[in-house]
C-alpha cells in the first residue's frame, strides 16, 4: 500500500498542508530542508528544497481551483492546519528505461 501526500505544483512551487501537531510539521519546524518524490518509479523525479509555512494570503490566485480540479476539493484554511510552500533547489529525473543515458539534474537559485 502506498501513502501519498496531497499537494500540487503551482507556478514554481509545491503547496501542501498538514496538521500543526503532525510529525511532518514538527520535523519541518526543526529542519525545513526536505525531499519530495513522485509515485512513478519508472519516471522517478526527486525534488530537494526548503519548505516554509505560509499564510493563506500568500497563496497565489488559482491554487484553490487547481486543488479542486485535481482532488475534488479546494485548498483552504483548516483549523489546526498549516500550509507549506516547497521551493525546489535541485531536481533530479531518473527515467528507468534510459537510466544510463538520460538522468537529468536541474539547479534553481
Amino acid at each position: 500500500m502506498r501513502w501519498g501526500m496531497h499537494g500540487l505544483w503551482f507556478d514554481d512551487a509545491y503547496y501542501f498542508g498538514t496538521d500543526t501537531a503532525s510529525r511532518k510539521a514538527k520535523n519541518l519546524e526543526e529542519n525545513p530542508h526536505c525531499v519530495l518524490i513522485n509515485e512513478n518509479f519508472h519516471e522517478l523525479v526527486i525534488v530537494e528544497g526548503t519548505a516554509e509555512v505560509i499564510d493563506w494570503e500568500s497563496v497565489p490566485e488559482g491554487v484553490a481551483e487547481a486543488s479542486n480540479t485535481k482532488y475534488g476539493w479546494p485548498m483552504k484554511p483548516r483549523k489546526g492546519g498549516s500550509l507549506y510552500r516547497l521551493k525546489p533547489s535541485v531536481v533530479f529525473a531518473f527515467p528507468l528505461d534510459q537510466i544510463a543515458t538520460a538522468v537529468t539534474r536541474w539547479k534553481f537559485e
